[in-house]
């Protein structure tokens, strides 16, 4: 690492910056990108491990994706947060697992707190929202993993989010997510119509009711007052509608080589079209460098992601957010009507 986490602190402090010079983000920029890229390492060692951990369990119809966090995603949680500093974010490199059950969650976690000394140590104590949502409804169990490479010194003590999650709980957070695009509102942030977020609050509540786990505060423990509340919200809101109606990001997305390592996707919301570059573990750097070209472009109405999993395919079922897909979420939802 040829810089200070000092520096890195300092740098990060631009992105909150109202009007920076040109020169004075890209400069930001670089660093981050560099910040980024040192966590390729630990958390691909996490992914390999936690495949293993699902053999030994015998785990089956799991999904495992992992992603670089985005530069918009990192100003939120610098504003959001003001003692947050860009060298202490826990979750730069993060990966996420998708499970058919609560007891597969529990299975898994479980043999994380169990696990020997590896290079990868868990910070207690691990988030733990299924068991206590955050007041918004979201439910899963984050945990975080600190590094340890004595060979390697620049990587030492760099943290890895993982998310555990079961298939009802990731459709609910794929929904918030991609109802907040469609409403150009930050839902997931705490923020958009009080409507919306209650209805977002009584539909975690149903799901949780279905999982057999806790409830989120402030919705009771009446279901049928709960199921009557949500249906008059989602009458009124339109939800189903807004949903369906939506023309899905990948009926435009360009030809792509399904099974690559990594991708850079690049979005146009306006055109509703996403762009696909895949490219191997070997060419880490070079995605990490369009990474960082695309979003020093700032271009209005467009994203850019940098993830990995099994395939194409997988990638969109663990990240359908981006895809404006939230297929599943409907068919769940639809029973409740």
């Amino acid at each position: 690492m040829t810089f200070s986490r000092a520096e890195l602190d300092r740098h990060g402090k631009v992105f909150l910056e109202e009007n920076p010079s040109k020169a004075d983000r890209d400069d930001a920029l670089d660093m981050l990108s560099e910040w980024r890229k040192l966590h390729y390492i630990p958390m691909n060692t996490l992914q390999a491990n936690l495949r293993k951990k699902c053999e030994r369990l015998n785990l089956k119809n799991y999904i495992i994706a992992q992603r670089i966090k985005r530069l918009p995603s990192i100003v939120t949680k610098l504003s959001r947060f003001p003692d947050m500093r860009l060298s202490r974010m826990q979750d730069i490199g993060g990966l996420r697992i998708i499970l058919p059950s609560i007891k597969n969650v529990y299975d898994l976690h479980n043999a994380y707190m169990k696990q020997r000394k590896t290079k990868h140590t868990l910070i207690l104590p691990p988030k733990d929202y299924i068991k206590e949502p955050k007041a918004d409804g979201y439910r899963s169990l984050h945990q975080v993993f600190k590094y340890q490479n004595a060979e390697k010194p620049e990587l030492d003590g760099l943290r890895i989010e993982l998310q555990i999650r079961t298939k009802l709980q990731h459709a609910w957070a794929t929904a918030v997510e991609t109802l907040g695009v469609i409403e150009q509102s930050p839902f997931k942030t705490g923020g958009g119509d009080e409507k919306y977020r209650r209805f977002f609050v009584l539909c975690s509540a149903l799901f949780a009711i279905q999982e057999k786990t806790t409830l989120p505060p402030n919705v009771g423990n009446d279901e049928h007052m709960i199921k009557n509340e949500f249906n008059q919200l989602l009458n009124e809101l339109k939800i189903i509608d807004k949903l369906q109606g939506i023309t899905a990001l990948t009926k435009h997305i360009e030809n792509t080589t399904d099974y690559m390592d990594w991708y850079v996707l690049i979005f146009n919301y306006a055109e509703r079209r996403i762009r696909p570059i895949g490219f191997s573990k070997e060419q880490f750097d070079m995605a990490q460098e369009l990474y960082t070209l695309q979003e020093r472009k700032n271009t209005p109405n467009s994203d850019v992601v940098l993830f990995s999993s099994d395939s194409f395919k997988e990638l969109k079922k663990a990240y359908p957010n981006y895809f404006l897909d939230t297929t599943y979420f409907v068919r769940e939802i639809w029973q409740y009507r």
